[in-house]
């Protein structure tokens, strides 16, 4: 699509297993350490998967305040009670959601709501909350949620964001499984270049799925179930690995501001990074199974349309998620894309420590890549003792490595052979 106008991200937030701060998260990033445990908050004596990002204690109380305490103009009253009947979900999209709000130094800002965009990347929210309230229901009808015909509907999360920052634009979700966050993001991204938009929220709540839900992937062979992560939840997640037995399944959130750059400009806002494009794809094949040919096709087809050579690419923040078939997919997709030039690329694996949070990762993931942008310096993939010898690229197994990226790609490859990814740079006047 032609246009002429820059699109920047000038506002982040992430709540996932390596922090719920943007310095926490790098630390932690950055050391290598894994966010994974055996879950608490669900039940998961009856299945297979005992691992995962679990983030079911997490207080949203004290967030709020903490939030408050940043800020310099109280919080409307209305949000506290709010707050109180939102489903975890929604709380972990519409607090992401203010933080990145209040990172772009959007607070008391003068914006017209009706060019502010509310994407939300997701489906299938509420799946714990849903079951409760049906067993519920089977036990004793008048005693479900009273708002459970509202508070359990997907829209509600975007509807919920919109309320609390004013945004009267196009406000919904956009679901296409673990690619969803990216997906939003190129909604959020063609709000803006075709002129509706100034702003866009784009955001991604924590899927809230019951253990049944995992039981359902490990069906698939997509999950880690090998019983030794239970005394060994960090060695669970492992991308790029010989001895890869399948993903590991977490809680996470995260959401992103972007803008016109003009008006990101006029504002004065703080400048992350420039979103030069966002293309999507899919496979012809709703099984869970990957395509390096699509997966290429796609990431040519995005370097076109933005004008990017191969070459100008110098880090890929990858799918990556731990399956025996995905990652080899996704090596060859890069060489075929990419040619020679993937051997110089510098390539990592977040998923290594924080397992997959789901339709949110590709923001939860991106959010991490513009934080080694900032800091110029790349997290390692962990786990890598035995390196699968087909995925023969710069993977980081060796630890952290200092590189000023210039151009990053984000993959996100979903189920149903959805497909979406991003181009990022350093942002340049």
């Amino acid at each position: 699509m032609p246009h002429n106008k820059r699109v920047v991200i000038t506002g982040m937030s992430t709540i996932n297993p390596l922090g719920d701060t943007l310095d926490g998260y790098y630390d932690n990033l950055i050391a290598g350490r894994s966010g994974l445990r055996v879950w608490k908050s669900l039940d998961v004596s009856a299945i297979d998967c005992k691992v995962g990002g679990d983030l079911g204690d997490y207080d949203f109380k004290t967030a709020l305040a903490d939030l408050q305490d940043r800020l310099p103009e109280p919080l409307p009253k209305k949000l506290r009670k709010l707050f109180r009947n939102m489903t975890f979900s929604n709380k972990s999209g519409t607090m992401t959601a203010l933080r990145a709000w209040s990172d772009a130094g959007l607070f008391g800002a003068e914006l017209d709501p009706h060019r502010i965009s509310v994407l939300v990347g997701g489906h299938n929210f509420n799946s714990n909350y849903v079951l409760a309230n049906i067993r519920q229901f089977d036990e004793e009808p008048a005693f479900v949620e009273p708002l459970f015909g509202v508070e359990a509907l997907d829209p509600n999360i975007p509807a919920t964001i919109s309320e609390v920052v004013g945004a009267k634009g196009p406000t919904f979700t956009l679901g296409a499984a673990c690619a969803s966050g990216n997906v939003a993001l190129r909604d959020g991204f063609r709000d803006i270049i075709t002129g509706e938009s100034d702003v866009a929220v784009v955001a991604g709540a924590i899927f809230d799925m019951t253990a049944s839900d995992i039981h359902a992937m490990a069906y698939l062979d997509a999950l880690a179930i090998d019983p030794r992560y239970v005394d060994d939840p960090a060695g669970a997640s492992r991308p790029f690995a010989a001895d890869r037995g399948g993903f590991v399944p977490s809680h996470g959130a995260g959401a992103m501001i972007i803008e016109d750059l003009e008006f990101a400009r006029r504002r004065g806002a703080p400048i992350h990074a420039e979103l030069l494009g966002v293309a999507a794809n899919a496979n012809a094949n709703h099984l869970p199974a990957p395509s390096a040919e699509v997966q290429a096709h796609l990431i040519r087809t995005l370097l076109e349309r933005t004008g990017i050579r191969p070459e100008e690419v110098d880090y890929v923040n990858g799918h990556a998620t731990g399956t025996p078939v995905g990652d080899v997919q996704e090596a060859r997709a890069l060489k075929a894309a990419f040619g020679a030039h993937a051997s110089r690329l510098k390539i990592n694996a977040p998923k290594s420590m924080m397992g997959h949070v789901c339709w949110a990762a590709p923001i939860v993931e991106t959010i991490g890549g513009l934080l080694q942008l900032k800091h110029g310096r790349l997290h390692p993939t962990i786990n890598l003792e035995f390196p699968d010898p087909e995925i023969d690229l710069d993977v980081c197994s060796s630890g952290p490595v200092d590189h000023q990226i210039r151009i990053m790609l984000k993959n996100s490859f979903g189920f149903g052979g959805l497909n979406c990814c991003s181009l990022i740079k350093r942002y340049e006047e």
